[in-house]
């Protein structure tokens, strides 16, 4: 039941338009406290072997409740000596003195942050207690289709209706070009991109698992055609053609990056049988022809162009954003802005003045364009010290869990662990994490990368080892 869910928690998040309006926050959260109440001391729990990781989450939840809770002014003035009068700036009105405020400049905003934040660790607990009980074969299979219906939906909205939020929707941004059920093509990039890596990383895994593949050409190829392999190839190929429909620059980064680590991971297991390779180079110039036949050569060559400088662009970009973004980490080093708030805090701080057309209104920088200067905008020290260290404890314990496991079905870890590297690959140009379907979704696959299979389908203690063969036990 946690397992259908969870993948219920995945469509739910894609269908409400992404997460996109704060409304939808409450009924992803409730489907997620439904899931864990089917395994309420399960869930929770602080294994042993990633509860380093589970305190750093936790310290940055709190970190981020710090920032709405009300302060005295003297506690206020040393934390963040700037915060009252930019707030006085912002609402034209001089802020009592004597009155006590929260370090975030924009409460509200703050803890819609800390609500998407909470339920993408939620899920990551969820996910990490579902998959220890096995089925991730047939979540995979499920989630692989669910991701290429969306895709192969996406663009044949995106070519009946391009104005249109899922092709029903009316945003409010007039020059907004959405695709799905996200506002921000980026920010469906990023949401492919994780579907895609972790459907490779189950055909990989079904690949070294079936004896057929190391037979001769013909039964190989035949069993591949019969098997559900071949469904969840195409899927992955309507996923991969679906993000380089998007145009987006930093999703296609991040999926290079993402494949680049998968075959540093899996490079001391990467066993190609040698009457398979036929096999696989078919297949895989097959899959080459048919996405190169969805790609957009001409927008893709724009794109480029802008990126390298070629075209005479409108005097701003990235760097510009990313410079005058310096001010705000300036003045706010120890507690930041307050999370979700840095839209609110550049209507202050932004210096550059771009006129758009299509819109008739000056443009607003209402996100960082990274992760990265938004985290050290928004949080200072308060949250850029607990999320770093969360993430430097994926990264050891990922790749702990990694080469630990022994089986086949390592390469679903790989998967996993190639899409949370493209994400934060991803992350230094974009900021996809704030939506919550992919919050939700980069939870799930960090369950999938770190958890432990329980032998015999029964608990295990907080210190139990993997299987006895040395292998995760994967079903």
């Amino acid at each position: 039941m946690q397992r259908a869910l969870l993948l219920s928690l995945i469509a739910a998040s894609y269908l409400l338009l992404a997460g996109g309006p704060r409304w939808t926050l409450a009924p992803l959260a409730a489907v997620a406290a439904l899931a864990i109440a089917f395994a309420p001391r399960r869930t929770p729990r602080l294994p042993t072997f990633t509860r380093s990781l589970d305190l750093a989450l936790a310290a940055t939840a709190v970190a981020m409740a710090v920032q709405i809770v009300p302060l005295p002014p003297v506690m206020l003035a040393w934390l963040s000596p700037q915060a009252r009068p930019l707030r006085s700036s912002l609402n034209f009105v001089l802020a009592n003195p004597s009155a006590w405020l929260p370090l975030s400049i924009d409460a509200e905003a703050t803890a819609y942050a800390l609500g998407n934040f909470t339920l993408g660790v939620a899920v990551f607990w969820l996910a990490r207690a579902t998959f220890a009980r096995g089925g991730i074969r047939q979540f995979c299979r499920i989630l692989g289709f669910l991701a290429a219906v969306a895709a192969i939906v996406a663009v044949v909205q995106k070519a009946a209706a391009p104005r249109l939020l899922m092709g029903l929707v009316t945003p409010d941004e007039r020059n907004a070009s959405p695709m799905g059920p996200f506002l921000n093509r980026n920010h469906f990039g990023a949401w492919l991109l994780m579907t895609s890596s972790v459907t490779i990383g189950y055909i990989s895994a079904h690949l070294h698992i079936h004896p057929a593949y190391r037979l001769r050409f013909r039964a190989a190829f035949k069993h591949f055609i019969t098997s559900g392999a071949l469904l969840s190839g195409l899927g992955v190929l309507a996923m991969i053609a679906a993000l380089l429909m998007t145009l987006s620059r930093s999703a296609a980064v991040g999926l290079g990056a993402a494949a680049l680590f998968a075959g540093w991971l899996g490079r001391s297991r990467l066993r190609v049988e040698r009457n398979a390779l036929p096999a696989l180079a078919t297949l895989g110039g097959v899959g080459i022809l048919l996405v190169a036949a969805f790609i957009d050569i001409e927008g893709w060559f724009t794109r480029l162009q802008h990126s390298l400088g070629v075209t005479a662009g409108d005097g701003w970009g990235r760097l510009t954003i990313w410079r005058e973004s310096l001010p705000i980490i300036g003045d706010f080093p120890l507690a930041g802005t307050g999370a979700g708030t840095y839209s609110t805090a550049m209507e202050h701080y932004q210096q550059t003045r771009v006129w758009i057309g299509s819109m008739q209104k000056w443009a607003h920088f209402n996100n960082a364009h990274s992760h990265y200067v938004q985290l050290a905008a928004e949080g200072g020290l308060l949250l850029v010290v607990p999320v770093m260290t969360a993430v430097v404890l994926l990264a050891r314990l990922g790749l702990a869990a990694v080469r630990a496991d022994k089986g086949e079905m390592f390469w679903v870890r790989v998967g996993a662990a190639a899409g949370l590297m493209g994400i934060a690959v991803q992350g230094i140009w974009e900021v996809p994490l704030v939506m919550p379907a992919n919050a939700i979704l980069c939870g799930t696959l960090a369950g999938l990368l770190l958890h432990r299979r329980e032998p015999s389908g029964r608990p295990t203690g907080a210190d139990s080892p993997l299987t006895p063969d040395g292998s995760s036990g994967l079903a």
